[in-house]
């Protein structure tokens, strides 16, 4: 018994020995250096998990982080109107022609969530960078000059945190026939149909999808991606491209020329019409099918006429108008900077003529080789409706180019108007569908345009029809509730992205058919670098320290927070290790453009404490060596109870 007992107590103490070497190899031995605020939005199934190993891991470093998860739609005013947080997570999207961010790194950008100011220290050098890349047309020196604002801006500004890029996963029921994921659902529309019923589907004359609840529906003054894919359902681009952000001939323009470096005419597709001007506000599921013989809900525009389908067609003038009002009563006129003049060809309706202008700071015009993609990405309106007969002319910002009857600042504000109101929630457009009735919070209902010109765009070839009658834009902004839905047949088509378990399941089940792609796309980390700590006043205080002195206390807090994330951690616990991690302000979707070799944010707490050494705040990490009695300790005991046997 004595024996045994000994053993026993052997054992236990050589493993309480290792367990002790190994309990808590970190500890920031000290009270919080900072308290700060995290953001990010609710119903996104990862990023408040992100939002908790980050916290997490700025605790090793004295940084307590408060993780918030906010409603959407809140979170939208949160970030771009509140700005009461220090730090938090969203996606970047979109842009995926170029790389130009100059909406995300410029003072001026809709997306500047940062808070960047020209006098920030290097952020002028920036943007003058991003605006120089955008009028070189040699593509090895246009690269170079890329690279060196990507090292600039996240070695000496620092906004974000870079995460991941996650291959897209969607999931359809294998009856669906025609899905194309690399052009997407609204260009495979046209090509697709249901092979019978799949389990919970009731008709083949539906299509269920799922969102968030919209915001407005005049693309001039929307933000947020869930009001874009509803209004991007009965609205159509201007110019399209193919998967791989190439331009095509196959959309409302059908074909264009380039007269110089500085001006290309355009050429729009014949016998297009808008879709009729329903007033759909008041309208349930219960009201009467949509029709211009029964309803006599047709809105009237500012210049007294309406549309019933087939009396207003679309033609240059549309995108004239289009295109001036981006660039002077949108929520982005400085996108738009590039364009000093677009006009109506005088001899042809059916044809416009561009103007670029790479720096419009300048009296000379100047390259912008990246000049298409805001034609690209911009919705035609309707200037039949939103133009007044008014006469005033309206200068551009900063371009000049002047408008007519778009009267802005005069006797009174154009988007004031009844008509411009009406249009927020009210929208129509020229596309595939209608909008028929909406309840907030819960559906948006679209019905099959019957005006709709019925070209197909990934082939060009006429006579097409939009797959379902109805188009059902459920309110689900949580993904894990969708992902349920869409389990119980309830939706059509779900993103299974942030569900790698359930992925798995479905690509061996042959009830659903999951399609995938890379994309242009990617959450980060950022700072709100108006906010005291991680910015403020320390964005202005250069570092003493010999070798840091081109830096900021606020870069170097933020560098410290950079390096004390254990992103490689993250995307295996979270990811199963399938993400990209990112290193830049744009994403390796732009695999020409994007800098690998750029200063990277490896996990490392010995750069974190030098960092925070630097801007003045002193911590202790103690990281613990390895184990070597523990271990000793442990093969000894295993070693005599071996022994031990042998010799009983």
């Amino acid at each position: 018994m004595k024996k045994k007992a000994f053993i026993a107590l052997f054992i236990i103490a050589s493993f309480a020995i290792m367990s002790a070497y190994n309990a808590n190899t970190i500890n920031a031995q000290q009270e919080p250096i900072a308290n700060l605020v995290f953001k990010t939005n609710s119903g996104n199934p990862v990023r408040g998990d992100y939002g908790l190993f980050i916290a997490q891991y700025l605790r090793d470093i004295g940084i307590e982080l408060e993780v918030k998860l906010i409603e959407w739609s809140v979170f939208v005013g949160d970030l771009t109107l509140a700005h009461d947080y220090d730090c938090g997570i969203v996606g970047i999207s979109g842009g995926a022609i170029s790389p130009d961010f100059r909406s995300a790194y410029s003072e001026d950008g809709t997306l500047n969530l940062f808070g960047l100011e020209k006098v920030m220290p290097y952020q002028n050098q920036s943007e003058n960078m991003q605006l120089e890349a955008t009028t070189i047309t040699d593509l090895a020196e246009q690269q170079q000059l890329y690279y060196e604002w990507q090292q600039l801006v996240m070695d000496k500004i620092v906004p974000i945190c870079p995460l991941f890029t996650r291959r897209n996963y969607v999931s359809v029921w294998s009856n669906t026939l025609g899905y194309d994921y690399d052009w997407g659902w609204i260009a495979s529309n046209p090509y697709m149909s249901f092979d019978g019923l799949h389990d919970g589907q009731v008709t083949v004359d539906e299509w269920n999808g799922r969102d968030a609840m919209w915001t407005v529906l005049n693309p001039l003054f929307s933000r947020d991606t869930s009001s874009s894919n509803l209004y991007n359902l009965y609205m159509e681009p201007g110019l399209s491209v193919n998967p791989e952000s190439i331009p095509i001939k196959t959309g409302l323009i059908e074909d264009w020329e380039m007269i110089d470096a500085n001006h290309y005419k355009y050429y729009v597709r014949d016998n297009v019409y808008w879709n009729p001007s329903y007033n759909v506000l008041g309208r349930d599921a219960s009201s009467p099918a949509l029709s211009t013989l029964t309803t006599g809900d047709l809105e009237v525009g500012l210049q007294g006429e309406y549309s019933d389908g087939t009396n207003q067609q679309v033609t240059a003038k549309d995108f004239v108008f289009t295109y001036g009002a981006w660039a002077t009563v949108s929520a982005r006129p400085y996108n738009w900077y590039w364009m000093p003049n677009c006009y109506v060809d005088p001899v042809d309706p059916l044809a416009f003529h561009v103007l670029i202008d790479g720096d419009h700071t300048t009296t000379e015009l100047e390259q912008n080789v990246f000049f298409y993609e805001q034609i690209v990405y911009s919705r035609i309106l309707p200037e039949f409706f939103l133009n007044s007969t008014d006469t005033t002319f309206t200068e551009t910002v900063t371009s000049g180019w002047t408008v007519t009857g778009l009267y802005q600042n005069g006797t009174h504000d154009i988007t004031d108007t009844a008509p411009w109101n009406y249009f927020g929630s009210s929208s129509f457009g020229c596309g595939q569908y209608m909008l028929d009735y909406f309840v907030p919070h819960s559906v948006s209902v679209l019905q099959r345009s019957p005006y709709w010109h019925g070209v197909g765009v990934i082939d060009g070839v006429g006579g097409k029809t939009p797959m379902v009658q109805q188009y059902n834009m459920r309110v689900i902004p949580d993904a894990t509730a969708a992902l349920a839905e869409f389990k119980a047949g309830k939706l059509d088509i779900v993103g299974v992205t942030s569900f790698p378990a359930e992925r798995k399941q479905m690509q061996a089940d042959p009830r659903f058919t999951v399609s995938s792609l890379m994309p242009a796309s990617y959450d980060f980390f950022f700072y709100n670098l108006q906010r005291p700590f991680v910015g403020g006043e320390d964005n202005y205080v250069y570092l003493t320290e010999p070798g840091k002195e081109e830096y900021t206390k606020g870069v170097a807090v933020r560098k410290a927070m950079n390096y004390a994330i254990d992103r490689n951690e993250i995307n295996e616990v979270m990811l199963d290790g399938e993400a990209v991690i990112a290193h830049s302000v744009t994403y390796p979707y732009h695999a020409f453009y994007y800098y690998n070799d750029i200063v990277k944010y490896d996990y490392n707490l010995e750069a974190a404490q030098e960092w925070l050494a630097a801007a003045g705040y002193t911590i202790t990490i103690e990281v613990t060596p390895i184990p070597i009695i523990g271990i000793i300790a442990a093969i000894g005991a295993a070693a005599f109870l071996v022994f031990y046997r042998k010799r009983k």
